[in-house]
């Protein structure tokens, strides 16, 4: 949003809680709307006053709007991929390309263009989760971070923070030590974790009453994570799509998904998640694919 006071984020930080609104959610259609704003998509007549980087009080103004529906926020607070879809009719401009999203949900402050973050470039593009930062997908699936390691922290109630990779063999001493659970880390990885991540995915796919995804075009990066970044200490350095596409099709493939990260008749035996095959034929019929 250009404000690099303290003041000025622990204001809008405390709004945002104020008024019941996710940070990453809002800040990512936050920085949507100011970048329509910047291009002249969005105007002042949309707004109903300017929208300026940096300006703080402008900014919390449509904080106000979005948590009360009231006029642009009517819109925006439907998050930056359903806005974006609504706008795109408003205005006959195509600015999906302006939201950082993936499978409709924002990403947050955590990218993969600098090569300094955590999230490997398959992080969002094969999540089953979409843009969430704390379930990113990664190879091999096992590894710290990937959603294999997520559903295993999420599933015992274990602070990712405190889960780093060298701490990870404590993680399944206490799970013992609190349930008498004896399941091994070598169970979840080969089993218990692509059984979850396998019925997740197949979710995914089937889509909600107004979404589907199509693997062949969704499973990607936003468009905005191929743009080289414009500053910064790794300012000119992007990411290829062929080494996310590579890495994607590794990534099915070693979780017992085809080509199209449909998981696999044998796979499905494997974990016996035998009934889910009615909804795989399902998926498999939509996306016109054998």
């Amino acid at each position: 949003l250009g404000i690099f006071q303290p003041e000025g984020i622990v204001y809008l930080v405390s709004k945002c809680n104020d008024l019941g609104l996710c940070g990453i959610q809002c800040g990512n259609v936050l920085g949507f709307a100011g970048e329509l704003y910047q291009r002249g998509i969005l105007t002042r007549e949309d707004m109903g006053f300017e929208l300026r980087w940096g300006d703080v009080k402008s900014f919390a103004r449509l904080m106000e709007l979005i948590a009360r529906r009231e006029g642009i926020g009517e819109i925006l607070a439907e998050g930056s991929y359903r806005a974006a879809l609504k706008i795109k009719e408003l205005k006959g401009v195509d600015v999906a390309k302006y939201a950082v999203c993936e499978k409709g949900e924002a990403i947050g402050a955590h990218g993969i263009r600098s090569g300094l973050d955590y999230p490997p470039v398959i992080a969002y593009a094969c999540s089953v989760q979409g843009g969430d930062h704390t379930s990113v997908a990664g190879l091999p699936p096992e590894r710290v971070p990937s959603e294999l390691m997520s559903g295993f922290q999420d599933s015992a109630v274990i602070c990712g923070f405190n889960l780093k990779e060298k701490y990870y063999e404590l993680g399944w001493k206490m799970l013992r030590a609190v349930t008498g659970w004896n399941i091994t880390m070598t169970e979840w990885n080969e089993v218990l974790g692509p059984r979850m991540l396998t019925i997740q995915r197949v979710m995914l796919l089937l889509g909600g009453p107004d979404l589907f995804w199509d693997p062949r075009i969704h499973d990607d990066n936003p468009s905005r994570f191929y743009e080289p970044l414009p500053s910064g200490p790794r300012a000119g350095r992007a990411v290829k799509r062929e080494e996310v596409m590579a890495e994607k099709r590794r990534y099915y493939a070693s979780l017992g998904w085809d080509e199209y990260g449909i998981p696999k008749p044998s796979t499905l035996k494997k974990l016996g998640l035998e009934k889910l095959e009615p909804a795989i034929k399902r998926i498999k019929e939509r996306l016109r694919v054998s």
